[in-house]
């Protein structure tokens, strides 16, 4: 693990300014709580960092019983590294500072919980096994990723193998139980570190030369590559990462002996990622390594394997399955195994097939339900009693991510279809379905089963009860609130998810068969608890939309402890382009806007705009730069016209996308007094260009297919990617600006932040740089010190151009 930076030593020699004076200040150098002058409500800066939370990758699990719920608590690290997904022992990143902890289901207090071994070690991926008794997970405790077991009874830990595991800052990687409890089946790690140092094996396209000199690195393209053995990079290919990434050898360990017996090899050309196990414990099934449906595509697809468990060849079921490059999983399964039989159900195409497996193997796939049209993606879930299966019908959206516009059980052993209508899709978004566990809805009544929903109007969360026999709907629990990672158990009569507000820290709690909210059973920050938080408020707006429509949006105002209407206070617009940022005001503390907690601007007297801006469809050639700024003046305007803020004494910032956004926002208008661009792009042909290391090419397939939007080739339009970059509008930018990047951002090049910076100085624009080395491209997972300091340094622009005496 990195060390953490000296400030004094890079606020030196990096802090690169221009027209303003250098922010270096006593107490920028300090990284703990509210400074001189703040009032006490002020959120500390080093808290905003360092607060406990729950992993984004892994929900609650539930003992077979329902009598223990096992979670998992990350407390940040104060350093992290940024240039890579896995620490060199093999631990995720998102695993870093992980523990496990158990819940107990009838628990009459909550209370700061003590981590399970002690908390030795990072901890993470809980499994229990079938009877309840035992806990597998994996943990680093002794130097590498490897598979641990906590016994129930005895209260002990014990690692039950050498081998040592593939992590993954996804979900699905969990250890999976044979029925007896005797065997894991698990992904390792193909390229594991050495016993000896603890050192992940190098994927660095580098090599040293036998005479201790570098060697050329050569990359082909075109006739050339064929004059050359090997594999070899694509335009716009990222298949290179993925399987460096995600490529698994399947394998399963014995708990008695702690052997591993190989199932599937990493190398095997079904390439393997993730398993599930068939609930008779005798077929392994598993997806490969996502991959491109086309050389230059946003769409990836993924196949589907089986092997038996005892060993043996791998058979293909079915070949490309729909994936996502999803910001929570990549690996969301649009499978399932029956939760009691050995019979297999997919989605491929918008269909429902269906595999029964015998002494022999498997058989021939069966098309379901065909007469239901196409199907939703991932709604896929049993009835409590296994007889039904609830499948999405009708889907809206956009790729993977559409949503069912109704949903309907298809009867397992007759083959009749029983449609259940949902709300409708212009008042309520679909969000998800409340579930026992990853494969079973949650039905404590057999003739009703409940959704989660949001408002459109509103932003408020929804759980709604669907009357299977009338198709009677009725709200259980509805607010501005975040209920997530429900899980049940047993007679499914208990309930546990994690809910928090804008002035709730998460926490795990038990719900009644209502869904009412009952008791607290942790408290992951006591550090959290008491404190004074503000609130939020939404405004329905009417903007024009990239078709040439008006449309209403719901933008979301996060406000200072004590604010109200008329207040007219300074405000930060956060700006996320093409997403809905407003969503955040269900998040404790208003969430994130620009990857600093909102929490640090509004606990400081500023109001916090999370805006919801509409683009064309990702891959549509369009001119994103000038919709986004029509979109953003309709909601600054309609929230000073609410009478929350002052039109007079706003600010824009965003991150990645929205550092792009934030620069051409600016680039297009001067209502806002200061900007904060943070790890943006501003130059979308040289962008285009880049390549990483490895020889993959990711921003060609950004520009064309993605949400670059340019939807063709530089050279094919040049025209198209100058009118959208800041960089050749600089202009027309008279707004003080902080650019805020990390020297090690893998995704957007720090120079960049550079380039922009440079253009803005030439012309005398008031600009800051500050470039922070050694961090990545998210600040909140940046060292503490450094994430502070950038927090720190913001407020402080904020208040010189937004509060100064004077501005109006």
């Amino acid at each position: 693990m990195r060390t953490a930076h000296r400030i004094s030593a890079w606020r030196v020699a990096m802090c690169l300014l221009a027209s303003l004076a250098c922010m270096a200040s006593a107490s920028g150098a300090k990284a703990g709580g509210a400074g001189q002058g703040e009032t006490p409500d002020a959120f500390p800066y080093e808290l905003a960092f360092t607060a406990n939370e729950f992993p984004y990758n892994e929900n609650p699990v539930a003992s077979p019983s329902g009598d223990r719920v096992a979670y998992v608590v990350i407390a940040p690290p104060a350093t992290q590294p940024q240039d890579d997904r896995f620490l060199p022992s093999g631990t995720p990143t998102t695993a870093i500072g992980a523990s496990l902890h158990i819940a107990s289901a009838d628990a009459r207090s909550a209370s700061a919980s003590i981590a399970v071994c002690a908390g030795k070690g990072n901890q993470w991926a809980p499994a229990w096994s079938r009877d309840g008794r035992q806990l597998a997970f994996y943990s680093d405790a002794d130097g590498r990723v490897q598979p641990w077991v906590y016994g129930l009874d005895s209260g002990a830990c014990r690692r039950v193998s050498d081998a040592v595991v593939r992590g993954s800052v996804f979900s699905g990687s969990e250890p999976r139980w044979s029925p007896d409890g005797g065997t894991l089946y698990v992904p390792l790690d193909p390229n594991p570190p050495t016993a000896e140092s603890g050192i992940a094996n190098s994927n660095a396209a580098v090599t040293a030369a036998d005479d201790g000199k570098s060697k050329a690195i050569v990359h082909f393209g075109g006739g050339e590559a064929g004059e050359v053995a090997g594999e070899t990079t694509r335009s716009g290919s990222s298949q290179a990462f993925m399987l460096r990434h995600y490529n698994t050898t399947l394998a399963a360990i014995s708990l008695q002996d702690g052997r591993s017996r190989v199932l599937v090899p990493a190398e095997n050309e079904t390439r393997p990622n993730r398993l599930e196990l068939s609930p008779s414990g005798r077929w392994v099934s598993y997806m490969s390594v996502i991959h491109p449906k086309e050389e230059i595509s946003t769409e990836y697809v993924t196949d589907l394997q089986v092997v038996p468990s005892a060993g043996g060849t791998p058979r293909v079921l079915a070949k490309g399955l729909q994936s996502s490059e999803h910001n929570v999983n990549y690996t969301r399964l649009d499978y399932r195994w029956h939760p009691t039989r050995d019979r297999l159900f997919y989605l491929k195409e918008g269909g429902l097939w269906s595999v029964d497996f015998t002494d022999d193997g498997a058989g021939t796939p069966r098309r379901l339900a065909e007469e239901l049209g196409e199907l939703a993606p991932a709604v896929l879930y049993f009835t409590a009693d296994g007889k039904d299966l609830l499948v999405g019908l009708d889907p809206k959206g956009l790729g993977r991510d559409r949503a069912p516009q109704g949903l309907a059980l298809v009867s397992l052993s007759a083959g009749t279809v029983k449609r259940l209508g949902l709300p409708s899709e212009k008042e309520w978004q679909f969000l998800d379905l409340v579930r026992a566990n990853e494969n079973v809805l949650w039905q404590p009544d057999p003739g009703s089963l409940s959704v989660v929903l949001r408002e459109r109007g509103t932003g408020e969360q929804a759980v709604m009860r669907l009357d299977i026999g009338s198709d009677k709907r009725s709200t259980l629990a509805k607010g501005m609130h975040r209920t997530s990672g429900f899980v049940s158990g047993g007679d499914h009569g208990n309930l546990f998810a994690i809910y928090e507000d804008i002035a709730t820290p998460p926490n795990l709690y038990r719900f009644s068969a209502s869904v009412a909210r009952g008791q607290k059973l942790s408290i992951i920050d006591p550090r959290l608890e008491g404190r004074r938080y503000g609130s939020a408020e939404v405004i329905e707006t009417r903007t024009p939309q990239h078709d040439g429509s008006m449309a209403s949006v719901r933008t979301t105002l996060l406000l200072p402890p004590g604010a109200k209407k008329g207040d007219r206070l300074p405000g930060i617009v956060m700006i996320y382009s093409g997403s809905d940022l407003s969503t955040r005001a269900s998040y404790f503390g208003g969430g994130m806007g620009n990857t600093v907690p909102s929490q640090v601007f509004t606990s400081r007297g500023y109001a916090v705009i999370m805006a919801n801006i509409v683009l064309a469809p990702e891959g549509v050639p369009s001119h994103p730069a000038e919709r986004m700024t029509d979109e953003v003046l309709a909601q600054a305007y309609a929230v000073a016209d609410a009478g929350y803020v002052d039109i007079n004494r706003l600010a824009v910032s965003g991150q990645s996308y929205g550092g792009y956004s934030t620069a051409s926002i600016v680039s297009h208008t001067n209502l806002f007094r200061a900007g904060i661009p943070v790890n943006g792009t501003f130059d979308l042909a040289s962008f285009y260009g880049g390549m990483d290391d490895a020889g993959d090419s990711h921003w060609i397939r950004w520009a064309e297919k993605g949400q670059g939007r340019m939807g063709e080739t530089p050279w094919a339009n040049p025209q198209r990617f100058i009118d959208n970059s800041p960089f050749y509008r600089i202009d027309r930018i008279h707004t003080p600006l902080l650019i805020v990047a990390g020297e090690k951002d893998g995704t957007v090049p720090y120079e960049e932040s550079k380039k922009l910076f440079v253009g803005l100085r030439r012309l005398e624009r008031p600009v800051q740089l500050a470039i922070y080395p050694g961090e990545g491209h998210v600040i909140s997972t940046w060292s503490t010190k450094n994430a502070v300091d950038a927090s720190r340094r913001m407020v402080e622009f904020l208040d010189k151009h937004l509060r100064a005496p004077g501005i109006r």
